[in-house]
Order: structure tokens, then sequence, then C-alpha cells
């Protein structure tokens, strides 16, 4: 009995053990697997080297690579990224003193010092492929103080100081800039060190590949930032791969990602089944549609904190039917409008006669994914007007814009037959896009209030639209369906800076008095006296409405179930410093 009783406790025993040893055996396997994140985007991303391009795919990417002396928060706020602290700015905004990290190392080992730096920014602001240049723009006196602080100043070119002939665009290094530059303050300016076209780059690893003769392949072949991940193989047109940075200096990241690959399907819908089969575990830029979708078949749906950017109707202020023009026909750049002019009622008219509500609502189109917006700052606490008073906002309702009919109709009335005719107003719009849609309803509505069909909607493809909208050739165009990003309040008022000659200034509007404020608000360190000068130049420019705010927009994206920590940033790309896949 006593033998029997000692056989069975040490089979008890033996089972016991081999449980243990087979439960550890698999927490072992289960923490070294290799966590793979997939991230679904429409196309490839262009190079993965920042100052020379940033579209979505290539910006997603490129985050991941690169590190920034700032960076900018999912709910806009700036923190220190390679940077320490917080810059030093000292005489009236236009002198900044800025201390980095120092251990941090580029993927291949190397120190990160300020000449890093410096070579980084030189090579931003004056390469001739660089697409960031505006970052830098007004950056000169760029000096090391040691191997991990730097100063620079922010200012203007001054003719008055240049020999005769010599233009700011001759000007090829911050030093050149010096001589000539006085002193402005730029109140953007640290938003802009948060931009991946300031991200360092090795100038070690660069100045060696000039030489060798390596450098056109960086950013295709090969690529060495010194951020959260690591570059490890670009297969065009199929996938780029990353790997973790173990040697990464945040150690405070909570991410358990090993690899994230970047998967390209360029059939949109194709990428929302690779999603709902699981195949891919993050898209971004969803359509409110498929966000629906995605809920019912469980899926997370991500968005910014804040509307990120408005749709809008843009009118060619250079065209005769809706703009302002001299006598001979050419664009009347006085910069005053008048608003008395049968092209100025012509603008509003159409103004009352749209209702955003109806692509707010539509299932099809927003799905209440969005709202309607009477202003062109709904998020940003600068320039957004928070007492309509004695503005166009106090007539407008957030509900339905500035939707009235009777007044629509009363206006036109007023108007010559010259601007009554079918088909007159041509508009511009991204063919395949949201913005088609968008478009046919506000035809259809002018249509409807007005009793004519006014508007003919013509799609182009996305080259053609960039060249219309830098253009602006009133031939061509007289309304335009398209969108603005807002995640910096300097950005949004490009849109009508008369100074500002890219497609971004699509409208060609330019208004002395708007300027006037648009100027001192570019000019003033981030307080209530740069947003007061940005909420009295819009209220200026809601005066002339160049363009039509419809729908204030959020960034919409989704990960699978599976995953925590994924945030948005105001931009709209992913941050996946705390993102974790897995783990519940």
């Amino acid at each position: 009995m006593f033998l029997c009783v000692r056989g069975s406790q040490m089979r008890k025993k033996v089972l016991t053990l081999a449980v243990v040893a087979l439960f550890l055996f698999a927490a072992t396997a289960l923490a070294s697997a290799e966590v793979t994140v997939v991230v679904g985007q429409g196309t490839d991303p262009v190079i993965l080297d920042p100052p020379m391009y940033s579209d979505t795919p290539t910006h997603n990417v490129n985050l991941l690579i690169y590190d920034q002396l700032y960076n900018l928060t999912k709910d806009g706020r700036i923190e220190p990224g390679l940077a320490v602290d917080l810059p030093k700015i000292e005489e009236n905004g236009t002198k900044y003193t800025i201390k980095i990290r120092s251990g941090v190392r580029f993927h291949n080992g190397d120190k990160l010092t300020i000449d890093d730096v410096i070579y980084s920014f030189q090579r931003g602001a004056f390469n001739e492929k660089s697409q960031m240049k505006s970052i830098f723009a007004m950056m000169y006196d760029l000096k090391k103080i040691d191997d991990y602080s730097f100063q620079f100043r922010t200012g203007i070119f001054d003719p008055a100081k240049a020999p005769a002939g010599t233009h700011d665009a001759d000007l090829t290094s911050f030093a050149a800039r010096t001589p000539y530059y006085k002193p402005s303050a730029f109140g953007s300016q640290l938003n802009q060190l948060t931009w991946l076209g300031a991200s360092i780059v090795s100038k070690a690893a660069l100045e060696k590949a000039q030489a060798d003769g390596t450098a056109k392949d960086y950013g295709i072949t090969w690529a060495i930032g010194s951020g959260p991940f690591k570059f490890v193989s670009w297969s065009q047109g199929d996938n780029v791969t990353l790997v973790r940075n173990k040697d990464y200096y945040n150690t405070a990241l909570k991410t358990n990602i090993d690899k994230i690959v970047f998967k390209t399907i360029r059939d949109p819908s194709a990428l929302k089944t690779a999603f709902l089969n699981k195949e891919v575990d993050l898209i971004m830029n969803v359509v409110p549609l498929d966000a629906r979708e995605i809920e019912q078949q469980g899926g997370k749906i991500l968005s910014t904190n804040g509307y990120f950017g408005y749709h809008y109707v843009g009118f060619n202020m250079k065209s005769p039917r809706v703009g302002q023009v001299k006598a001979d026909g050419s664009p009347d750049l006085s910069g005053h409008y008048d608003l008395t002019s049968p092209s100025a009622k012509l603008r509003m008219a159409i103004l009352y006669a749209i209702n955003p509500s109806d692509i707010v609502n539509s299932p099809d189109i927003m799905d209440r994914r969005g709202a309607s917006t009477l202003q062109f700052v709904e998020t940003l606490p600068f320039g957004h007007i928070e007492n309509p008073a004695d503005t166009r906002i106090a007539e407008g309702d957030k509900k339905t814009g500035y939707y009235n009919p009777k007044k629509a109709k009363e206006i036109f009335a007023s108007l010559p037959a010259s601007l009554k005719q079918p088909g007159s107003l041509k508009c511009t719009t991204l063919s395949g896009s949201v913005f088609v849609k968008e478009a046919l309803v506000v035809k259809d509505q002018v249509k409807k209030v007005l009793g004519v069909d006014l508007v003919n909607v013509e799609q182009v493809a996305l080259s053609e639209l960039a060249t219309r909208r830098r253009n602006a050739d009133p031939k061509v165009w007289d309304l335009l369906i398209n969108w603005t990003q807002t995640d910096d309040s300097y950005y949004i008022f490009v849109a009508f800076d008369g100074n500002n000659t890219s497609l971004l200034h699509d409208t060609k509007y330019y208004d002395a008095d708007a300027q006037s404020w648009i100027d001192k608000g570019n000019a003033l360190p981030n307080g209530p006296e740069r947003n007061a000068a940005y909420q009295n130049a819009q209220k200026e420019i809601l005066k002339a409405m160049p363009r039509v705010p419809l729908v204030a927009i959020l960034g919409i994206s989704a990960c699978q179930a599976n995953m925590n920590g994924v945030e948005i940033a105001p931009s709209g790309s992913f941050l996946l410093n705390d993102a974790t896949k897995g783990v519940k």
C-alpha cells in the first residue's frame, strides 16, 4: 500500500513537472515570437529621404525611420524629441537656442551631434531637390555652440542691405543670408521644426555616399536615421520593411512591435478587403462609408483629436464671373474687393444656395463623420473666432452653414443675364474622389435654389488638379471642390496669403487688410496677440468669401481589434510609439 501511494505521488510530480516545463516552453516561445504589423497603403512611398518628398505613404514610413528635434502630439502640443527641452527664445521671438540629447546614435552606430542637425537643415533649406524649403525660409545665422547645442535667428530678406540685383533665392546657405536678413519673428517656426522635412540625417553617411557614388540610391535602397525603426528593404510596388531599433534612445516606448511591413495595395476596394480579411493591421484615409462597415465587422476606427482639415468650394478670384477683374479683363490685384459688383453677388448667391448638411449627413459622403463649419479654423487655438458678433459667421448656422435660399434667390435675381447662363461656371474636382460627389451636391443645390443649372463639373487627374490650382486660369475653372489640412494655423492662412505662389493659394485671393493681419500673425510668437491677428485676418477673408467652407473633417484610420495604443497625429499619420499587438 505504501509503495502504491508513493508511486502515485511520483507520477503526479513527474506529470506536474512536465506541465510546468511545457508551460515555460510555451511562454518562452510566445515571448520570443516576432510581432509583425502590416500597414496597408494605397501607393508606394516616393523616396525615404525626409526633405525630398512628403505625401502620406512616404510620411508614414519616414516618421519611423527618422527623428526630429520636436514632436507634435495627438492633441497638437509640441514636445521635445531629440531636443532636451523647448528652445530658449529671445530678442522678441527672433533668436532660438536649442540643446539636443547626448548619447543618441544613428542606425549605423554613429553618434548624432549638432553637426548632423546643421547639415540636415542646410540640406533641407538649400538642396535643389528639397520639397521642404519653406520650413527654413526665415532662418539665418545658424551657428554651432558646441557638439550638442546651436542657435539660429529668424528674419526676412532686406533688399536695402543687399547689392543691386541680389535676390533672396541667390543665397544658398544660412551664412550667406546673414548679412542681408533683418530680424523678424515667425510664430510657426517651432511648429515647423516638428515637420518631417526637419528630420535629422547622418552627415557622415551622406558625405561618404557622395564620395563613393551611392548617394543617388539614398532613400531607395538604403536609409539611415535615428528613429525607433530601421530600414531593411523596399520591394517597389509591393512593400517596405522596417525592424525595431533595439538601441533607440527613448526607452520609455511601450510598443511590442518587432517588424513593420508597409504593404502597397493600389485598388481601394482591395485594400479594404485586405483589412476586413485581417491581412493588414492598419489602414488610413478611411472614407466614412467604409468606416461604418469596418466597425460592423469588428475593426477599430481611429480619428484625429479634433478637425484636421476642411472641404471647401473655392472661387477663382481671377475669374470675371466669380472673382474680380479690371475693365480689360485682367485680374484686379489692387487688394480691395467691390462686394457690390455682380461677380461678388454671384459668389454670395452660391454661398447662400449651399446646404452642407446634405454632405455631412449623406451615408455616401461623410456619413456624419464631420461637421458643417462656418469658418476656416475649427479646432486650432490660433485664429478660431469664438465671438461671431459683427462677422459673417453670425448669419450662419452650425448645421446648415450659410444656407439661405430666400436671400440666394433675391441676390441672383438682381444679376445681369450674362451671369445666369446654364453651364457657365466651370467646376474642377479630383476624379474618382469624394469631392466629385460633393461637387454634384453643390451643382444640384445651386440649380434647385437659383433655378438655373449654372455649374458644369469636370473631373481631372491629380496632376492636372495641381496644375489648375497653381495657375488658376479663369478660362479653365471658376469653382474648385477640394480640401485643406489645418494642423498648423500658419498653414491655414497660406491659402489666403496674397504673397504665396504655391498651389495652396488656389483662389489667388488678395486683400490688403487681410494681408496685413496675416503678415502680423505670421510674425508674432505664439500667444494672445497672434491669435487676435489671425482672427482679424479671418474676419476680413469672410467678407469676400473666396472659399465656402463646407465640412470640417476628421482624419479617419482603422486598426484591427487586437491592436492597442495606436494614435493619430494632427496631420493624420500614425503614431506607433506605444502601439501593441496581441496584448490585452
